[in-house]
């Protein structure tokens, strides 16, 4: 009876504390999950930045090593070929050789032809120093941003986990000829631009030098 009548009198409150002490186990529970759930994405965030960190590394790393190919073979031979397609187009030896001559046998050339040679020769010689400068850093920086954008597209192959052999090749057949172009696009200055590039450097020339 006792038992009966004090659940009668009480049974509000205990309904009311066995809520709130469920209630708070629940929300400890939750808070629980909640804040293991915010652990393991703080470690996640963590392991991804490092990551990112390690490929920023690598990155870095790749493009020096890329850039100091490009510093130390590369851009010598292409510059080699510059210089010999330069020399090539604006040879002046013939003109000093016959200015020479004419000043060692006065009657050889008249004054007017002196005159002439010697303005040849001024143009010539103009023309010959400005497009070594326009070239040369012209090629310099074509090569300079090609090598990295080459060298960024094959860290990416690179770095991607390719599993087949059979990909592996085709990756490989890939670079190749992205290598073949690139080295083409390269000459392309030297082998075939050369020509019109000589000719309107000499008109610029004549129009800077004249009066």
């Amino acid at each position: 009876m006792c038992i009966r009548n004090f659940w009668r009198r009480h049974r509000r409150k205990i309904f009311l504390s066995v809520g709130v002490l469920g209630s708070g186990y629940f929300l400890y529970k939750l808070y629980g999950a909640h804040r293991r759930n915010l652990d393991e994405l703080e470690r996640e965030f963590a392991v991804q930045r490092e990551n990112e960190e390690q490929i920023k590394t690598q990155m870095q790393a790749h493009f020096e090593n890329i850039q100091r190919i490009s510093d130390t073979i590369t851009l010598p031979h292409a510059m080699r070929d510059l210089s010999y397609r330069v020399a090539e187009d604006l040879d002046l030896s013939q003109l000093l050789e016959r200015l020479i001559q004419g000043k060692g046998q006065p009657n050889t050339l008249t004054s007017s032809e002196k005159l002439e040679l010697w303005e040849r020769l001024k143009i010539l010689s103009f023309t010959r120093m400005a497009l070594s400068i326009w070239a040369t850093t012209m090629l310099s920086l074509y090569i300079k941003v090609q090598v990295n954008i080459l060298g960024r597209h094959l860290y990416i192959d690179i770095a991607r986990n390719l599993g087949s052999s059979e990909l592996m090749e085709s990756r490989d057949l890939v670079d190749r000829e992205d290598q073949q172009r690139f080295l083409g696009s390269v000459d392309f200055l030297s082998q075939y631009g050369m020509p019109t590039l000589v000719s309107d450097m000499e008109m610029a020339a004549k129009e800077a030098l004249k009066g």
